[in-house]
């Protein structure tokens, strides 16, 4: 065992001398990063290379790190690397500060559950601040792959708005009942609408002119037909007589004919359907116009918008990325392959420290470690109750010192009560003797 009380000479012989500082050599440097006592060390020097190169595997680790957020700032701004390379030193300061917090943690030769309950919890903080260093890195390597991606994704994205800004708002029209257009209708303007409307409105009083105009003229040939087979002598079974010439039934005939030709101006009706169909055809004239604006209009709002969402996709961000490697990675075999494998890699390289400690196992410096600290406490029990009995034997002595003042204080209090209560008999005495040889007198 090492003496723990001469540990000073123990190390002396190795090289430590405690009242020199010592020479901050690169091994050393290495070595603070997991955390070791140098003095307790140099009774063991056998044991500087295992530790020198355990803090070779912390600096690693925080080079990767520091590496992983410069790329992942360059992902994310577009500032000079002045600003951002100490912000990468700060994040791999803080990653070896934690390393070495967990390989610290891990010194001792401490055994039972305790133990394997503390390396797991700081193996799983180890894999996720190896994913968060992981991450960064991968997008990177394949940033060129997953900005094609995100562009290709991204002018199917404008394409599929633009198609739906055209078939939520036709040039003729209203959108169509089968397609959702919830956020892409377009204000284009009343004037195309409520010309439609009125030509639509013309149309069936046009509709309507030219179905009775074409009864009217079919009435009138059938009438004309009867009274000519009828003045004529044509025998129609049951219609007609057969007797040509201007009798009775060819008369009655005649009259039927005049009397709906008073009532049905066909003439007129005439003019009216070609009159309303003039008119249709200014209509046609100004829906056409209508529509022309309408359509530009339309064409250059959607222009507009499509321009927008151009606009919203100028810059590609980290999620953008992110997002775009699950994308690719689902497409590509290779590339999920080689994104897990980076990831294990850097995973693995930010719990070497840890791994790297279990798999040293427990060495002769935690034993002396823990015998350091064993005594250190002992030193510290005996220092604070040596203080503790120093202490209270300081306040007993000064208590007795004033037990010993208060009682010599009562005694001379007790003396000068005595004294007087003396003086005071020998004052009466003395009146009363005086007053007795008075009295003694008078007589």
């Amino acid at each position: 065992m090492v003496d723990i009380l001469h540990g000073f000479k123990t190390a002396e012989q190795h090289g430590w001398h405690p009242q020199r500082r010592e020479r901050l050599t690169p091994s050393a440097f290495l070595r603070r990063f997991t955390g070791v006592d140098e003095k307790i060390l140099a009774s063991v020097p056998q044991e500087r290379s295992r530790y020198t190169s355990l803090g070779g595997v912390v600096v690693s680790t925080a080079l990767i790190a520091g590496t992983s957020m410069l790329g992942a700032l360059t992902l994310l701004s577009r500032v000079s690397l002045l600003y951002l390379v100490p912000v990468a030193v700060l994040w791999g300061l803080i990653i070896a500060n934690v390393d070495r917090f967990l390989i610290t943690s891990l010194h001792g030769d401490n055994d039972g559950w305790s133990r394997w309950g503390n390396v797991l919890i700081r193996l799983a903080l180890a894999v996720v601040i190896g994913i968060f260093i992981a991450e960064p890195l991968t997008l990177k390597i394949f940033q060129e792959r997953l900005d094609r991606q995100i562009m290709v994704e991204r002018d199917q994205a404008i394409s599929l708005t633009e198609s739906r800004y055209e078939q939520c708002n036709p040039r003729r029209g209203s959108a169509p009942s089968g397609v959702d257009c919830t956020g892409y209708l377009l204000n284009s303007g009343d004037k195309a609408l409520a010309v439609d409307g009125n030509m639509t409105e013309r149309q069936g009083i046009l509709k309507a002119a030219e179905d009775r105009l074409a009864a009217d003229i079919e009435r009138r040939r059938s009438l004309e037909g009867r009274r000519d087979r009828e003045c004529f002598g044509v025998k129609v079974r049951d219609r007609t007589t057969g007797v040509p010439g201007n009798g009775p039934e060819c008369k009655a005939r005649n009259n039927e004919l005049n009397a709906f030709l008073a009532t049905h101006d066909i003439s007129q009706q005439q003019a009216e359907v070609a009159e309303l169909k003039t008119k249709l055809g200014s209509l046609a004239a100004d829906r056409a116009s209508a529509e022309a604006e309408r359509a530009a209009t339309l064409s250059k709002k959607i222009a507009e918008h499509v321009e927008e969402k151009k606009r919203a996709y100028t810059d590609i961000g980290l999620l953008d990325r992110w997002e775009a490697l699950g994308t690719v990675a689902g497409q590509s075999g290779m590339v999920n392959f080689a994104h897990w494998l980076l990831r294990i890699i850097f995973v693995l390289l930010d719990c070497m420290p840890i791994i790297s400690k279990m798999l040293n196992g427990k060495t002769e410096y935690d034993r002396l470690l823990t015998q350091e600290l064993r005594a250190g406490s002992a030193c510290h029990e005996a220092q604070l109750n040596f203080a503790t009995r120093q202490t209270t034997g300081e306040y007993d002595i000064r208590l007795r010192e004033e037990e010993r003042r208060l009682k010599a204080e009562r005694g001379r209090i007790d003396r000068n009560q005595r004294v007087d209560e003396a003086s005071r008999d020998d004052e009466i005495d003395r009146l009363a003797r005086t007053l007795m040889t008075s009295m003694s007198t008078q007589r």
